[in-house]
């Protein structure tokens, strides 16, 4: 792989879509730091808190932490990936959707459709977000006394946070099609590959703090949990390129002197 990544690196044409896809990874990135405005998530822990194994601790995952910490890009890649998903499954019952898949022409239709469900998605989400913020109750930002917005105030307050989430959304499947037509493609897998490594060093920390405080006892199970995932890992690869030879046969014909 790594001699693989040195002769690509050598092509110019390739260097510049690998330079720009490292470019947008950055951008979303960065957007994953910037604080929505009018949410003061000051836990430590963010919105999680401290537990685990949970659907929101799956989307955090997601999201690179951006959805604990009420960041921008909080949302993520999530909405895309659900639009696709549903038109996929309407495509099998809707005939018109189905013909639009058969040309070009109407399988760009097909990703303009995907696009505004995307963004309809993303405000559902926003709002769903907003409400549970709303109900932590110590999470929004307040007025100059330290009290709440209330009325009109409470309504803009909601809209915006809104509105920023649903265009942070948009904004990251704007960068995932960037990398596919500029940079060396997949780009939504990349975006969710960039946003589950970047927990890494928190992975890692929590892995080497936990024993500390949760016994010695942790200090075996540690190992033991990392040769299982190392295990995991080489198995999926090996099963993912195992190939099974079947001898073919094919029919033989003789015309004249000849055998076909």
């Amino acid at each position: 792989m790594i001699k693989t990544f040195i002769n690509a690196w050598k092509i110019a044409d390739l260097r510049k879509k690998m330079l720009y896809t490292v470019f947008i990874l950055f951008l979303f990135r960065l957007g994953c730091a910037i604080p929505i405005p009018f949410i003061d998530i000051t836990q430590d822990n963010g919105l999680i808190g401290d537990s685990t194994g949970t659907f929101l601790n799956y989307l955090s995952m997601m999201t690179g932490d951006a959805f604990n910490y009420g960041r921008v890009f909080a949302l993520g890649i999530t909405p895309y990936i659900n639009s696709s998903i549903i038109l996929q499954l309407l495509a099998v019952a809707i005939p018109a959707l189905e013909k639009l898949s058969h040309d070009e022409e109407g399988r760009k239709k097909m990703a303009t459709i995907t696009r505004y469900v995307t963004v309809g998605l993303a405000v559902l989400q926003g709002i769903a977000y907003y409400v549970y913020i709303w109900s932590q109750g110590n999470m929004l930002t307040t007025d100059v006394n330290g009290k709440a917005y209330t009325g009109i105030w409470a309504v803009l307050q909601g809209v915006f946070i809104v509105a920023t989430l649903t265009a942070g959304s948009a904004l990251v499947m704007w960068l995932g099609e960037q990398i596919n037509e500029h940079g060396i493609g997949n780009g939504i897998s990349l975006i969710l590959f960039a946003g589950i490594v970047s927990r890494i060093p928190t992975t890692i920390y929590q892995i080497v703090a936990t024993p500390y405080y949760q016994g010695k006892w942790y200090y075996l199970i540690a190992p033991i949990a990392l040769i299982t995932l190392i295990l995991m890992i080489a198995y999926i690869v090996w099963m993912d390129n195992a190939e099974r030879r079947i001898p073919v046969q094919y029919a033989k014909r003789v015309v004249g002197r000849k055998m076909y």
